[in-house]
């Protein structure tokens, strides 16, 4: 169980339209923070890292906000209501998981402004102001904080409850949050956050499907974007990857430069832990 690294010279593909300043895919999950003394402390020093990189880069950058695209484990939105796309527009971010809180500045100015775009683009996002985050956004924004200055929006992507937006609806609401950017001159970053192959409360917990993570990151490494976001409900589902569409969208906002230029992966043992950048 080795950490990977593949560095890669950053493309530019010009006329393939909007695209933000900061892309990266990272995973979320509760043992990252935990740290059980099953998990190597080397392979998770380096997740850790990974999520310090994105908030350097997000100041270096200069970013306007750091849009921080997750998911609800039944934490707020239970089955009463259960929003595919939800913009928290509230101030400040309050992630919080074994009452510890992870605290962040946000832009609700920039959240409405997202939302009348949203609303003009064919989408019909949810709306909150008081939401408290769960792991999902808590985990990377933990470890990111000693060095994240960027105000943060959250977005919540609905990845459990069916029926889940599809991963082409999700890569095409990335594209809107690209545009967005682009028309307003907004300097944005999109952290996602999910997977890889996981089967939570399952028989299936330790057997993570590896080989489908090795796919999926031979096709984003190959810039076959394609092929990710065209996977089915059922298919996720089977490889244990459902949170994947919140790469999806971060995938359409980087649109057609969504190529990978520094990946680490990790079989934990129960999960695939990765830190893409894009």
């Amino acid at each position: 169980m080795a950490t990977t690294v593949h560095p890669t010279p950053h493309e530019a593909h010009p006329g393939e339209g909007a695209s933000v300043d900061l892309t990266y895919c990272v995973s979320h999950a509760p043992q990252i923070f935990l740290q059980p003394a099953e998990e190597d402390p080397a392979e998770l020093a380096t997740v850790h890292e990974g999520y310090r990189r994105f908030a350097r880069q997000a100041k270096e950058l200069e970013l306007d906000a750091l849009l921080v695209v997750a998911l609800d484990h039944l934490h707020n939105h239970f089955l009463d209501l259960v929003p595919m796309f939800t913009v928290f527009t509230g101030t400040p971010v309050v992630a919080r998981m074994n009452a510890v809180d992870a605290i962040c500045e946000a832009r609700p100015d920039l959240a409405d402004s997202l939302i009348d775009h949203l609303l003009a683009s064919d989408f019909d996002p949810a709306f909150s102001q008081r939401e408290v985050l769960d792991h999902s956004f808590f985990v990377p924004l933990h470890f990111a904080s000693t060095e994240l200055e960027t105000p943060v929006m959250p977005i919540v992507i609905n990845a459990y409850v069916p029926p889940q937006p599809s991963m082409r609806r999700c890569y095409a609401f990335g594209r809107a949050i690209a545009k967005w950017s682009h028309l307003n001159d907004y300097r944005i970053g999109v952290v996602a956050t999910g997977g890889m192959s996981h089967y939570p409360g399952t028989d299936r917990f330790h057997h993570p499907d590896l080989a489908a993570d090795q796919e999926v990151l031979g096709w984003l490494k190959a810039g076959d974007i394609d092929r990710l976001i065209n996977l089915s409900a059922a298919e996720l589902d089977r490889i244990g990857m459902v949170e994947l569409r919140t790469w999806a969208v971060a995938l359409g906002a980087r649109g057609g430069a969504a190529r990978l230029r520094y990946n680490t992966y990790w079989d934990s043992g129960h999960c695939g832990y990765a830190i893409l950048e894009f």
